[in-house]
C-alpha cells in the first residue's frame, strides 16, 4: 500500500465542499491556473515570518486521498507574514506548512473558517479551487508544536555534529494519571542539535546515548504549548573511533552506534550468515522499496537469538521490520516469505487503535526488542525514520563487518 494515501476525514471533506462554493464566487476569469494569497499569524495575532506555505494537489479515489505527482507551489512568508502562491493547478488541494515546528490551527477565507484537527504529515486544510479563481486575504493561524531541543557536546564544548544518537524521553502527566516512554535514533545537525516533538504537558526526563555513553538530564516540566530548547549533554570521553586493535567492535549493552551499526554498513551475523544494515527512510513503504533495490528485504526475525543480536548491534530504534498484515487483517506475514516462527510483541500488541488500521510493524529495544503495529495515522508513524534490511546471500563485493 502506498503510504501517500490516507482516509479522508469528514472535517476535511466538509472543508472541501464549503470552500469550493466560496472559491467559485471569487472566479474572475477562466484561466488555466489560480492564485491564493494572504498572511500567517500566531495565536496572538502577530505575523509569523519565514514560514513555508505549500499547496499539495490531490485527488479523492474511492474515499481515499492520493497526492498528485505534480509541482507543489511554495511561498515563504515575509516579515509581515504575507504569502502569495500563483500558478495553482485547478484541482483539490491541501494547504499545509512545510516545517515540523508549526501546525495550522485554522484558515479563514472570507466568511468561512476551517480548523485543522490532525498533526502533520496528515494534517492540513483541504479544499477545491477552480480555474481562474483568485482567493485573497486568507488568514492562516498557526501555533508552535511542543518540542524538546537537545544539544550534545564534548568536554571542550565542541558540538557532536552529524552523528547518530539515541534519544529516550520519559513523560508523566502533571496530574499523575498517565505516563509513557518514546525512543528514537536520529542524527545531530551541523550545530550538534536534535529536536524531538512532544504532544502533551507533563514532567519530562530525557536520556541521550552515543557509542556506549549515556547521560540523563534533570527532569523538567512542560506546560501546554511550551518548548524546552536548552537541554545540553556533555560527554567527557566521547570516542573518535570505536574500532578496537583486534578489529572487533565492543557493543554496549544499552546502545551501539559502532561502525558495525552505522547507517549503510552491512553487518554479518555469524549465527546464520545473513547480512543486515540500517537505512534511513521516509516510511515503511519507502524502506521496503529501498530493500528491494538492494536485492534484500526488510528484516525477518525468526527467533529470540536473532532478536537479541539485532538489538545489540543496532540499538534502540525505532526500526521498521518486514512484518505486515496488510494482505489480510490479523494474518501476519514477513515480506521475505519466511514463516512467522517468532514474535516479540509489546504488551497489548498487536491491536488496531482508534487512529485506524495498523498493518505495519516497528521495533525498539526494551530490553531486547519490542514490536508495535502502527498505521499512517498512528502517533509513531512520522517518528520512525529508520529500518533494518536483510540479505540472505551476501555478495563478496559488498563491504561488510562481522560481529
Amino acid at each position: 500500500m502506498n503510504r501517500s494515501y490516507f482516509k479522508l476525514n469528514l472535517i476535511s471533506l466538509a472543508a472541501t465542499v464549503a470552500l469550493s462554493l466560496f472559491a467559485s464566487s471569487h472566479t474572475i476569469a477562466q484561466e488555466a491556473t489560480s492564485t491564493l494569497s494572504g498572511r500567517v499569524v500566531g495565536t496572538d495575532g502577530k505575523p509569523i515570518a519565514g514560514l513555508p506555505i505549500v499547496i499539495k494537489p490531490f485527488q479523492v479515489i474511492d474515499g481515499e486521498v492520493q497526492y498528485a505527482y505534480i509541482h507543489s507551489p511554495v511561498s515563504q512568508t515575509d516579515d509581515a507574514g504575507h504569502f502569495s502562491i500563483p500558478n495553482i493547478v485547478p484541482i483539490s488541494i491541501q494547504l499545509a506548512i512545510r516545517t515540523p515546528d508549526y501546525v495550522i490551527r485554522s484558515a479563514k477565507m472570507g466568511p468561512v473558517t476551517v480548523y485543522q484537527h490532525l498533526l502533520p504529515p496528515f494534517g492540513g486544510i483541504a479544499f477545491e479551487i477552480k480555474p481562474g479563481t483568485h482567493i485573497k486575504d486568507v488568514e492562516i493561524t498557526v501555533k508552535p508544536r511542543m518540542r524538546i531541543r537537545v544539544r550534545i557536546v564534548s568536554a571542550d564544548g565542541t558540538p557532536l555534529v552529524n552523528a547518530r544518537v539515541g534519544i529516550k524521553i520519559r513523560h508523566r502527566s502533571l496530574n499523575g494519571t498517565g505516563s509513557g516512554t518514546s525512543s528514537s535514533s536520529t542524527e545531530t545537525d551541523d550545530a550538534g542539535y536534535v529536536v524531538e516533538y512532544v504532544r502533551k504537558p507533563g514532567l519530562y526526563t530525557v536520556t541521550a546515548n552515543y557509542r556506549g555513553l549515556s547521560a540523563t538530564a534533570e527532569p523538567f516540566t512542560l506546560e501546554a504549548g511550551e518548548r524546552k530548547d536548552d537541554v545540553v549533554f556533555t560527554f567527557e570521553d566521547a570516542p573518535t573511533s570505536t574500532d578496537s586493535p583486534s578489529g572487533q567492535v565492543e557493543v554496549s549493552a544499552e546502545w551501539s552506534t559502532s561502525p558495525s551499526a552505522d547507517t549503510g554498513v552491512w553487518v554479518v551475523n555469524p549465527a546464520n550468515g545473513h547480512a543486515y544494515k540500517s537505512i534511513s527512510c521516509k516510511s515503511w513503504d519507502d524502506a521496503n522499496i529501498q530493500a528491494i533495490a538492494e536485492d534484500a528485504h526488510l528484516v525477518a526475525i525468526n527467533d529470540e537469538a536473532e532478536q537479541k543480536w539485532l538489538s545489540a548491534i543496532f540499538g534502540y530504534g525505532p526500526y521498521w521490520i518486514g512484518l505486515t498484515d496488510f494482505a489480510k487483517e490479523g494474518e501476519w506475514e514477513w515480506t521475505s516469505g519466511d514463516p512467522v516462527t517468532y514474535t516479540g510483541w509489546a504488551l497489548h500488541e498487536p491491536m488496531d487503535a482508534d487512529s485506524g488500521e495498523e498493518d505495519y510493524v516497528f521495533m525498539e529495544k526494551a530490553p531486547i526488542g519490542e514490536w508495535f503495529d502502527v498505521g499512517p495515522e498512528s502517533r509513531d508513524w512520522e517518528s520512525t525514520e529508520m529500518a533494518i534490511i536483510e540479505r540472505e546471500n551476501p555478495s563478496d563485493k559488498t563491504p561488510m563487518k562481522e560481529k
